[in-house]
């Protein structure tokens, strides 16, 4: 007569089921034995200060204590290759470095280095802010002028008595803005000026022709920019009686 098992019933001879039950039971040890034994990870939180570590919600009060999220102060900052992680760092008033590994700025915490292409001169924001030298050419500052067909070079020919003989200013082409004549006598005086060029029918360009000054008088001509292709002679009628400035670029 055989044994009955302790898994076995009547019905489970005749169905078979007692191996499925056999097959859940060894499943169930084996779960309850993992969380008995063999090692397992764990999470720890340590340190001194605070009793209640807690995280805090949005537009609640803070928490008396809570868990930090913080960075490392380096005098030297570190250097990682790829792949490597690293800590955020702080500068020494825990203030996120958020900049400095450019080379042409070579700035340290908190500062930033602005540039307009890489390996430039870095453009310094400080209450004065420096820019580099504008670069020859048209470019003016201080000095303002009608465009002209000279060059940028400022010219003035200062004031001076005016000769009664024609005389040459300058030779260089000048673009004149300005002709001033002042007139010191009690009587009207005349004036002439000339472009030196042979423009004119082959000879002198006479720009002012005997031009009358009234007395004790002074005279502004604009000429806005015109250009004296030869240079520039000029003269009045009487000896120390008429004070002249031509003023423009060449």
């Amino acid at each position: 007569m055989k044994s009955k098992s302790f898994w076995q019933s009547p019905v489970d001879r005749v169905t078979g089921a007692w191996w499925f039950r056999f097959a859940a039971t060894i499943a169930l040890v084996l779960i309850l034995g993992s969380f008995v034994s063999g090692p397992h990870a764990q999470l720890q939180q340590s340190g001194g200060g605070g009793s209640n570590s807690s995280v805090g919600t949005t537009g609640s009060t803070a928490p008396t204590s809570a868990a930090l999220s913080g960075g490392v102060y380096n005098t030297s900052l570190p250097t990682l290759t790829n792949g490597q992680m690293g800590a955020e760092q702080m500068d020494s008033s825990a203030r996120q470095i958020i900049v400095g590994a450019g080379t042409a700025g070579t700035s340290t915490g908190g500062v930033f280095s602005v540039q307009g292409v890489g390996g430039g001169t870095a453009l310094p924001v400080s209450g004065t802010v420096t820019v580099n030298a504008l670069p020859a050419g048209t470019n003016l500052i201080g000095y303002s002028r009608p465009p002209n067909a000279c060059s940028t070079t400022a010219y003035e020919s200062g004031m001076v008595d005016l000769p009664t003989s024609s005389t040459s200013v300058t030779s260089t082409p000048t673009c004149v803005t300005t002709i001033i004549l002042n007139n010191t006598s009690a009587s009207a005086q005349t004036v002439s000026v000339q472009d030196q060029s042979t423009q004119c029918n082959s000879a002198a360009c006479n720009v002012l022709s005997s031009f009358s000054i009234p007395a004790n008088s002074e005279m502004d001509l604009a000429f806005y920019g015109a250009k004296f292709t030869g240079g520039i002679k000029w003269n009045a009628a009487t000896a120390n009686t008429v004070v002249g400035d031509i003023i423009g670029n060449q």
